[in-house]
């Protein structure tokens, strides 16, 4: 990801959530908002939000990311960029690094067809946002 913000551990933690994101796409219960957790070596955790509709999830997991002592976090869902031409289907990532300022917004499209998942693209960076490591 040359000349996109963040080192190669958060753009490598932003990749894996991406798979993950693809991944649960086809499953019947789909995408539940998720939090990854890495620390300085590496281990990685992963927290599911579920039960409340994707606002209150996706809230609930930016404070337990802003509480998280983890190096590194992102979260993952299944949601859509707006386009010129409508909304997209898209995986969406917020993510951060510790003594990063901002959260990096990352997006993979991809387009559903019955239990078909196609990317559309390859990964994107959308921009930044406010920080989620308190």
């Amino acid at each position: 990801m040359a000349g996109i913000p963040g080192g190669n551990a958060l753009h490598a933690l932003v990749l894996a959530v991406l798979e993950h994101g693809m991944r649960s796409l086809p499953k019947p219960e789909g995408l539940p908002v998720s939090l990854a957790q890495e620390t300085g070596t590496g281990e990685r955790t992963m927290t599911t939000f579920t039960g409340v509709g994707l606002e209150a999830a996706v809230k609930a997991a930016r404070t337990k990311a802003g509480t998280s002592t983890a190096e590194r976090v992102a979260i993952v869902w299944d949601g859509s960029l707006r386009g010129p031409e409508g909304d997209e289907t898209a995986i969406m990532v917020l993510a951060q690094e510790r003594g990063q300022p901002t959260t990096l917004v990352f997006a993979q499209r991809y387009s559903a067809k019955g239990s078909q998942i196609e990317t559309i693209g390859g990964p994107g960076f959308v921009g930044d946002r406010k920080p989620l490591l308190g």
